[in-house]
């Protein structure tokens, strides 16, 4: 054996170790490939299923919108309702005590010149 013969036998198990290291690289690239592969899968789905629920968290809070939209309505018709019955309150007050002041306010003054006529009369007649 020569030289060239043993550097020939060193470079084929070299080669054979390089294609044997190759092999095992190539599956553990592969399954790290196929572990971010399935942890891409996994998070599709639960953004998926973040989607979704953000969807329903959103109809909810649209219903939710509506029922409160609705209820300010009623809340706001209510109070309107309740404005417009103090303010008849009011008024019919004010009907009422202008109507007694109107009834009462003459009459005084006719008592009162009653008065002052009964008055004159009492101190001509004494005179």
């Amino acid at each position: 054996m020569n030289i060239t013969e043993i550097l020939i036998v060193i470079l084929l198990i070299s080669a054979s170790a390089l294609c044997i290291a190759l092999i095992y690289f190539h599956f553990l690239i592969a399954k790290s490939v196929q572990s971010i592969s399935s942890n891409f899968a996994n998070l599709s789905i639960k953004i998926n299923l973040f989607i979704d629920s953000a969807h329903e968290v959103s109809k909810n809070i649209d219903n939710v919108t509506n029922e409160i939209d609705i209820q300010l309505k009623v809340t706001r018709s209510i109070i309107s309702d309740v404005r417009e019955f103090a303010n008849k309150l009011l008024n019919l007050e004010t009907i009422i005590r202008d109507g007694i002041e109107e009834a009462v306010g003459p009459l005084a003054k006719y008592f009162r010149a009653l008065g002052k006529g009964i008055g004159s009369f009492w101190k001509n007649y004494k005179k």
